[in-house]
């Protein structure tokens, strides 16, 4: 009874961890942790994924729990997807996965399964809006010399060097600003479109008016073979 309890107890906070994660879904620029590159996300735990049950066996040996992806180790496959992307579209952070791979296979996997998740959400960008996917591409890039320029100006002991690291720091933030409003700009064109759409959906219907309601009286009374009538009565016992 304790077993079973426990298992009930695990798998919904399976559930609930799924669901809370699924609202965070890949919107603009992404996290910051996949901008900043594998070094930014080691030392945190994966964020959960799309819920795609799949089964595996407990320490009992047992079949039948489902766990979320977030708790299934990355395939070979999957890493080689991971460093295929990355070597297309985000190349200052294949080298570090490289590394990493060889330096830490732990932490290695647990950074694999943060990118899965963020590159299907990219890929599926990619398809949808490839404007979008570039920018976002672009914010990604820029974050994440940034934070390489940021790590330099602290470590910098020289003056001079400190003000050109600086300088060159302000450049990639303006750049990075300029990326982020014209992102941003465009997810405003796209729902002003949307609005726009609708009113007029909305117009064009008030304009409609008459016709609408006059097909509706039609429709309610249009008496069809397999419809009654009329209400059928309701039998009643015979009183005694």
């Amino acid at each position: 009874m304790r077993k079973i309890r426990l298992v009930l107890i695990l798998t919904m906070a399976v559930i609930a961890i799924a669901l809370v994660a699924g609202t965070g879904l890949f919107q603009g620029g992404g996290s910051t942790a996949l901008a900043q590159g594998p070094a930014a996300m080691g030392d945190r735990s994966p964020r959960a994924e799309r819920p795609e049950p799949a089964e595996r066996e407990d320490d009992e040996g047992r079949r039948g729990m489902r766990v979320a992806p977030m708790f299934r180790d990355v395939t070979d496959e999957d890493v080689a997807e991971i460093l295929k992307f990355a070597g297309e579209h985000m190349p200052w952070m294949k080298a570090d996965l490289e590394k990493m791979r060889q330096s830490d296979a732990g932490r290695f996997h647990q950074v694999c399964r943060h990118l899965r998740f963020e590159i299907a959400q990219l890929e599926r960008l990619k398809e949808q809006d490839p404007d979008a996917f570039r920018r976002a591409i672009e914010e990604k890039q820029l974050k994440f010399r940034s934070q390489e320029l940021a790590a330099k100006v602290r470590a910098a002991a020289d003056p001079k060097e400190h003000d050109a690291q600086r300088g060159e720091l302000r450049s990639v933030l303006d750049r990075l600003f300029d990326a982020e409003t014209a992102t941003r700009a465009a997810q405003i064109r796209q729902l002003e479109s949307r609005l726009h759409a609708l009113r007029k959906e909305l117009q064009d219907r008030a304009a409609s008016r008459r016709e609408i309601v006059d097909k509706r009286i039609e429709d309610m009374l249009e008496v069809r073979p397999e419809s009654p009538r009329g209400p059928v009565p309701a039998s009643h016992p015979t009183e005694k």
